[in-house]
């Protein structure tokens, strides 16, 4: 029979199931399928184990009785002598919180040594009144909600290493495999800085109190930053697989099935969960919570495809903003230096067709007001008309436009696509307090897929002039 039937037949929880069993109690067959087999035995011993504990024989008892290493009888006459030493101890409890309340002792003014005193006398009669142990607190099960709490946590770790790389280098990592295995472990360096200081100091996570868990030690107080760190070290290797794709899978699912059958999972070990309450709206609120880390993370992606500097230009923010979407968007172009020159890569041979040299006008302050070229080399094969830096260029500026932003951004690039005709069309337009204009004349081309290819046997000529003005 599986555990469910088990259950049913005895009505004793899984979890105590489960806690005999890995006392030693019990040892239910495996099935090929890895799932407990319990025999009709396996039962029987679950009964007899449920009596004995019910008269409350300790588990080391029963583990002698099992074991041939104590007769039942005497077993059974320990306890008797044990109830009754307890019965003693618990009506000379009664009697002395009898004489205290007729005498009217009040918790300010009690005389505590008095009275401590009549125990110490109790004792010379064989009867001893001890404070009862510490409850331990209990290890909650909800497995799926420990699970999502993780998971938001990590998630969290995700985002704040993106924003402080794409807010100070710049930098995400691309896709694949290997990028993707790089990025988790980072984020589990900060969730080995993180998690422990939280639970040291706050007594949960943001994920955990979205679910109203807390993580305590077995005397009910906030774990330490040691004790923190070495349950995280626990946790990452037993529960998440040492974040190893496909091993990760695995130990989730291991670990799932374990929290689900009352077992304590190895990183629990000496700790205890509190949860508030098993509100469904917690549910909802751990979604909203992830809708909003994901929201974040693709308003990071925004910020990394946008320039970075967003107010009025100089040339050399302007520099810096073309040259960050020519690394971001991977364009065919040089960079240019502080003063909007374009930098030669060493080793150059031969630029063929060169890039046009911009020309800034700016304010007396240095802000700059229009960025323009004018080109007048024939090219000598396929040209475009300096597309990708008319491109860059408008895009450099448009980024530091009133009312341009992280929310609006995509939607200006699709717009400044559809208005940037190839470079050797005549066109005007004006976005986000920008005016560009472009103006072609060529002869001895003939256009081909918005390229100009040079016709044999006529000499080539060729004027661009391409201007954005901040109006």
């Amino acid at each position: 029979m599986n555990v469910s039937q088990l259950e049913a037949a005895l009505d004793m929880p899984r979890a105590s199931i489960r806690f005999y069993e890995k006392e030693g109690l019990l040892s239910p067959e495996r099935l090929a399928n890895g799932y407990r087999d319990y025999s009709e035995a396996d039962l029987e011993t679950l009964r007899r184990i449920k009596l004995l504990r019910a008269l409350g024989l300790p588990l080391e008892d029963i583990k002698a009785l099992q074991e041939g290493r104590l007769r039942l009888s005497d077993a059974l006459r320990t306890q008797e002598e044990r109830l009754r030493r307890e019965a003693a101890e618990r009506e000379a409890a009664r009697t002395l919180c009898r004489a205290m309340e007729l005498e009217g002792a009040e918790y300010a003014t009690l005389d505590a040594g008095r009275y401590l005193e009549e125990l110490d006398k109790l004792g010379e009669t064989g009867v001893t009144l001890t404070p009862p142990a510490a409850d331990s607190l209990p290890v909650v099960r909800y497995p799926w909600r420990r699970y999502l709490a993780r998971l938001l946590d990590h998630s969290l770790c995700v985002l704040l290493l993106n924003a402080a790389l794409v807010l100070t280098l710049r930098f995400t990592f691309g896709d694949g495999a290997l990028n993707t295995l790089i990025q988790s472990y980072l984020a589990w360096g900060v969730q080995f800085l993180l998690e422990p200081l939280l639970l040291s100091t706050w007594g949960t996570t943001p994920g955990k109190w979205i679910f109203g868990l807390k993580v305590r030690n077995a005397d009910g107080g906030k774990l330490t930053f040691r004790e923190a760190a070495a349950r995280l070290s626990a946790l990452f290797g037993y529960g998440e697989g040492w974040s190893l794709p496909g091993y990760q899978l695995y130990r989730n699912y291991k670990s799932y099935r374990a929290c689900a059958d009352g077992e304590v999972l190895p990183w629990d070990e000496g700790l205890s969960y509190t949860i508030r309450d098993e509100s469904g709206l917690r549910g909802l609120a751990w979604a909203g919570a992830a809708a909003l880390d994901i929201g974040l993370s693709v308003l990071l992606i925004f910020q990394l495809t946008m320039p970075p500097v967003r107010h009025p230009l100089t040339v050399a923010e302007f520099a810096r903003n073309y040259n960050d979407l020519v690394r971001q968007y991977d364009l065919d172009s040089m960079t240019l230096d502080e003063t909007g020159t374009w930098v030669v890569p060493e080793g150059t041979i031969s630029l063929g067709n060169p890039p046009p040299i911009f020309h800034y006008d700016t304010t007396e302050n240095g802000v700059l007001t229009g960025v323009s070229f004018t080109y007048e080399r024939a090219p000598d094969y396929f040209w475009d008309g300096a597309e990708i830096e008319q491109t860059a260029a408008f895009l450099a500026m448009l980024a530091a436009q009133p009312g341009v932003g992280l929310l609006n951004w995509v939607s200006m690039v699709g717009q400044v696509s559809d208005e940037l005709s190839t470079g050797n069309e005549n066109y005007r337009f004006a976005l986000a307090g920008l005016t560009v204009e472009n103006e072609v004349a060529y002869s001895g081309y003939r256009p081909v897929g918005g390229f100009l290819l040079p016709e044999e046997g006529t000499e080539q000529s060729y004027a661009q002039f391409f201007s954005i003005r901040v109006e």
